[in-house]
């Protein structure tokens, strides 16, 4: 059978990386519970056997998805497991290096912007490329020399009667004072809404590597709303129900690895993640 030859496949394939550079940095920088090749075949395999749950007319996806979703060389697809941790294991030390580096301030930030919001089942009309340039334009009003890398995803939002997927940021910045970062990033009021009280919410940095690998996460959510005790709103985060998880996983191999990843101040060279020396105007 397929699922036992790529499990055996994976256990040879984590003996060999045992010694890769990237993933020995991970450790040294404090992520020694990375998800491992194994894991992320048997996520693959798990989210292949979703497919079989649709129709004929998306059997394509599954066929070009099997064929290539197990051969970390050949595939770049940020719904397969394996090209998302290839991405992830490269990055998150490089960004640790850079942003361990600066001198400035460092803050954890989450944006949930309302005109984010998709649609219960129009996940793949997401627009990242306009997010990114709303916070590249809003990162740009503090005329200073700053960095910030992190990354754009979708939870689902239910607040009954109303189910959205909720398009956010999840970064780390460096080099930005707090009263700065705070009113460069303020939402226009008119978007403003009891469903999102907090659209902005901006934390002392904690564990760095802790916060750039959640910044990077391919792991989806649902967020459902409820009354608690006390009578006021709370959230509660549940795995997504299978249509949710499949219309997640569709978007997510509608793009390359690396795709949601928000790079200011900072480019890739040669491979390399590499602090800027001047202000970039085009989105990462």
């Amino acid at each position: 059978m397929i699922i036992p030859r790529l499990l055996r496949r994976a256990r040879l394939e984590n003996r060999e990386l045992d010694h890769d550079p990237n993933i020995t940095m991970l450790h040294m920088i404090g992520l020694e519970k990375f998800e491992t090749i194994e894991q992320c075949t048997v996520r693959n395999m798990e989210m292949i056997a979703r497919f079989r749950h649709l129709s004929n007319d998306l059997s394509g996806v599954h066929d070009k998805f099997a064929a290539s979703a197990f051969d970390r060389h050949m595939s770049g697809w940020d719904g397969d497991w394996l090209a998302s941790r290839g991405h992830r294991s490269r990055i998150i030390p490089q960004a640790y290096r850079i942003l361990d580096l600066n001198p400035g301030p460092l803050f954890f930030v989450t944006i949930v912007h309302p005109k984010w919001e998709i649609a219960e089942g129009c996940l793949r009309s997401s627009n990242i490329h306009a997010a990114k340039q709303w916070l590249r334009r809003r990162l740009q009003q503090m005329k200073r020399r700053i960095v910030a890398i992190g990354g754009f995803e979708c939870s689902l939002r239910i607040d009954q009667p109303k189910i959205a997927w909720a398009g956010h940021f999840h970064f780390v910045v460096a080099g930005a004072p707090y009263d700065e970062l705070r009113e460069a990033l303020t939402i226009e009021a008119h978007y403003l809404t009891t469903r999102y009280s907090k659209p902005v919410v901006i934390q002392p940095i904690g564990d760095l590597a802790s916060r750039i690998g959640y910044s990077t996460k391919r792991v989806v959510n649902q967020n459902v709303a409820y009354r608690g005790r006390n009578g006021r709103q709370q959230r509660r985060q549940l795995p997504l129900a299978l249509k949710h998880q499949i219309e997640s996983d569709l978007w997510l191999l509608s793009l390359r690895a690396g795709d949601r990843t928000f790079l200011y101040g900072c480019r890739h060279h040669h491979g390399t993640l590499v602090e800027t020396t001047r202000r970039m105007t085009s989105p990462t």
